[in-house]
């Protein structure tokens, strides 16, 4: 059965080199080509490639440390999982231009990613000619600018006065501004409110960045967007406060789309009280049951237009490192698990149909991030990115099965029915059966379009 967001059928699909060629009732290739290779998928779903838009290879914390996974590993861990696309970073540096950013990155990534990439673009400090870079890396096929409005200690925050300078810009040359959205002056508060209690646990992590850190700065991006009538797009949405202030900007007409993750979803705060708990740190920290809840109920109302992994990988050794919430190395990985656990517990508990998790997981991305039709498709001569999927596979998400070089996963213990059990890249049989058959640098870059959101 061949899923896409409209429908659902049976149909045979006819792959000819990297691109498919036909979908059709009972294509008969032997007839066709000579020694044609035939994939029975009966019992199956086939369904576009997944597209993780927020991925971390290859970083660098503010401590220096650099994650687990590079953009081979990464690439690889997301492989088993069923993308064959990922989004990641380009990071501009204090003192740096973004093409330096940008050229930086694609070195960094030339070679090594085994499924295909595109990058998004960080700014954090404007200089006289940014503007006529954005034009040229918008040729290069950057369509959208990652925003921070928070990590002003580290360098990534863009100063609040040259925030409406930046989304003009971005608004002229029809970027998409994603925003990472957290009050900067709220958690300065909160930091000297309990400066006095010395080393803090992991746990104060949710009382340094509550959910109306989030709710704050999304009003205020919202409506800095909603006055120059353009879009914006948050990342890693976490809590129903947040959710709240998404509603609220949609309601007086702002243009503000959301993507979330499964941990915001899956997992809670009290995970950062248990044992290991730096396992569990990111940024934004887990939130209660709750906004669990509220969060699904947002994907439920189509108020939530993607879910990503924000995979930032760190070695146990790494995050162990350190017990003090200021300090702990901030991530998780996930590309590997997205798939079956947006599956597993968005589609059979009845959240959502499969068609809109195909939405979700590959379409949505591939349209929000310009890379629409050729990814997130399954469209006569568009690339063949597939996954063919098991709706019956029941697993136990562990450690031991998780390919990526963090060691864990965050979900080990997860029960999941419905697992990806081939991965299909332009054509070619990258992952089957849980055996890998990529190879480095067989990943290309992909150059995005415009967002579909201007």
């Amino acid at each position: 059965m061949i899923v896409t967001p409209d429908q659902v059928c049976k149909k045979d699909i006819l792959i000819i080199g990297d691109k498919i060629r036909e979908v059709n009732d009972n294509i008969l290739p032997r007839e066709i080509f000579h020694g044609c290779k035939i994939i029975d998928a009966s019992g199956k779903f086939v369904i576009p490639g997944i597209i993780d838009a927020h991925t971390h290879y290859f970083m660098k914390s503010s401590s220096n440390q650099i994650t687990a996974d590079d953009f081979y590993s990464g690439s690889i861990s997301a492989a088993f999982g069923g993308v064959t696309t990922f989004i990641d970073y380009a990071e501009q540096q204090r003192g740096h231009t973004i093409k330096e950013a940008f050229a930086n990155r694609q070195k960094e990534a030339k070679g090594k990613a085994v499924v295909d990439y595109s990058l998004h673009q960080s700014v954090c400090s404007l200089y006289p000619n940014l503007k006529k870079d954005l034009e040229e890396l918008k040729t290069e096929g950057v369509n959208s600018l990652k925003l921070f409005t928070t990590y002003k200690e580290d360098g990534s925050m863009l100063d609040k006065e040259s925030w409406l300078d930046l989304l003009r810009m971005s608004r002229d040359l029809k970027l998409l501004i994603t925003v990472h959205a957290e009050d900067d002056e709220m958690i300065d508060q909160n930091k000297t409110k309990y400066k006095e209690k010395g080393e803090l646990p992991p746990y104060f992590h949710t009382q340094l960045r509550p959910p109306e850190i989030e709710y704050e700065a999304i009003k205020k991006v919202g409506n800095m967007a909603k006055s120059l009538d353009m879009p914006i797009y948050i990342v890693h949405l976490s809590s129903e406060k947040g959710y709240k202030a998404l509603k609220e900007i949609r309601k007086s007409r702002g243009k503000i789309f959301a993507e979330t993750a499964p941990h915001y979803l899956l997992l809670t705060e009290d995970l950062l009280k248990g044992k290991d708990a730096q396992k569990y740190f990111m940024t934004p920290p887990l939130r209660k049951k709750e906004d669990n809840l509220a969060l699904w109920r947002a994907i439920e109302n189509n108020d939530i237009e993607v879910i990503a992994s924000d995979h930032c990988s760190y070695t146990i050794e790494q995050k162990l490192s350190s017990s003090n919430c200021l300090n702990i190395l901030s991530g998780i990985p996930g590309s590997e698990t997205l798939l079956p656990l947006v599956y597993s517990y968005g589609v059979r508990r009845g959240y959502f149909d499969i068609k809109r998790m195909v939405n979700l997981l590959s379409t949505n991305p591939a349209k929000i991030f310009g890379l629409y039709p050729e990814k997130g498709s399954l469209k006569v001569g568009t690339d063949a990115d597939l996954v063919i999927f098991d709706p019956e596979k029941e697993i136990i998400i562990s450690d031991s099965m998780q390919h990526t070089a963090a060691g864990y996963t965050p979900f080990d213990g997860f029960k999941v029915k419905g697992y990806p059990i081939a991965t299909i890249l332009r054509g070619k049989v990258i992952v089957n059966e849980n055996r890998f058959y990529g190879e480095q640098g067989g990943g290309k870059f992909l150059k995005g379009k415009e967002s579909v959101l201007y």
